[in-house]
């Protein structure tokens, strides 16, 4: 099996893989170690991974257990894995799903088109009709990822696993057949069109937003932290302000990709490098519409910066 996304391809394991895999490990190693718990150092030698690959493979032909490598198209090398665990069949006919993902290749849309390719198979192929996962809650990039692939949230499950030694609370994000089939609707459209000028920057000249849908209006963000904390930094209040956005929409089950225009308010010079860095982070792909400009002051003579963001949700 393999199915082939945009930029990525998945597959099912093969023994041939230990190598790549452990490479993918090791050097990883303190990465995926944030999410998963302790491994032995039998783990990192081939022989470990070998072993893992035929364990594998038996649980695939007991129909308990599915594990996919990713690698970029028309390149061998490994660069991350989704699983399918804990297959159950008559009345449930449900599993959970898991990933990891290279840490040079995090932010690029990989995992989203993996995560969705699996999705397709364990729907499509295996007949399943409910697929959970589990995040940390603060593991904000991996239930982006969720979203995008059709998920929606259900709870918070407390300190139900142990992760690099703690217990950790546990954001459950859940799919069925029947969202899998919803993913065809509209989706918004960015557009740069040909009779003008392209974008000065890291934005779109033009969104457009799907009939039918409903539209999410934010207050203007600002830089506090979980705490309420406000960061002196310009920096900082830049990166709070869009992880705030992101928790606002999120907390409605809304991705960045159905954001629809920023605008922007900064009291001090913007440093372009870092924030396109992060800007590129918060949307992971193309950018929506963006209106930045700089004024004297905002309401707080603390704040350097303010965002307002729109989103269409259906």
């Amino acid at each position: 099996m393999q199915g082939n996304g945009e930029n990525i391809y998945v597959r099912l394991v093969q023994e041939a893989d230990a190598q790549s895999l452990l490479a993918l490990e090791v050097r990883n190693r303190d990465f995926f170690q944030n999410f998963t718990g302790t491994r032995e150092e039998a783990f990192y030698t081939l022989e470990g991974q070998i072993d893992r690959i035929k364990s594998a493979m038996a649980l695939k032909e007991e129909d308990r257990g599915y594990v996919f490598v990713i690698a970029k198209k028309g390149q061998e090398e490994i660069i991350g894995e989704v699983i399918l665990s804990e297959v159950v069949r008559d009345n449930l006919q449900s599993c959970w799903i898991g990933y990891f993902l290279d840490k040079e290749h995090n932010g690029k849309g990989y995992m989203t088109e993996a995560v969705k390719l699996v999705v397709a198979y364990a729907f499509e192929t295996l007949g399943l009709h409910r697929l959970e996962a589990g995040v940390m809650p603060h593991n904000i990039g991996s239930i982006k990822v969720l979203l995008k692939a059709g998920f929606h949230k259900e709870g918070i499950a407390k300190k139900n696993v142990k992760i690099n030694g703690r217990w950790e609370d546990h954001q459950t994000l859940a799919i069925v057949k029947e969202e899998q089939t919803d993913q065809a609707k509209p989706q918004v459209q960015r557009k740069n069109p040909s009779t003008v000028a392209p974008p000065m920057g890291p934005y779109s000249h033009l969104t457009v937003v799907p009939k039918g849908a409903d539209l999410l209006v934010l207050s203007g963000q600002v830089g506090m932290d979980l705490h309420g904390e406000l960061p002196t930094d310009m920096k900082e209040q830049v990166e709070n302000t869009l992880q705030n956005i992101l928790r606002i929409f999120e907390s409605e089950s809304v991705t960045a990709a159905q954001i629809i225009k920023i605008n922007i308010w900064a009291t001090e010079q913007m440093d372009w490098k870092h924030f396109n860095q992060v800007w590129e982070k918060f949307h992971g792909g193309t950018p929506p519409a963006m209106t930045m400009s700089y004024v004297p002051a905002l309401a707080v003579p603390s704040l350097k910066v303010e965002i307002e963001a729109w989103a269409a949700k259906w």
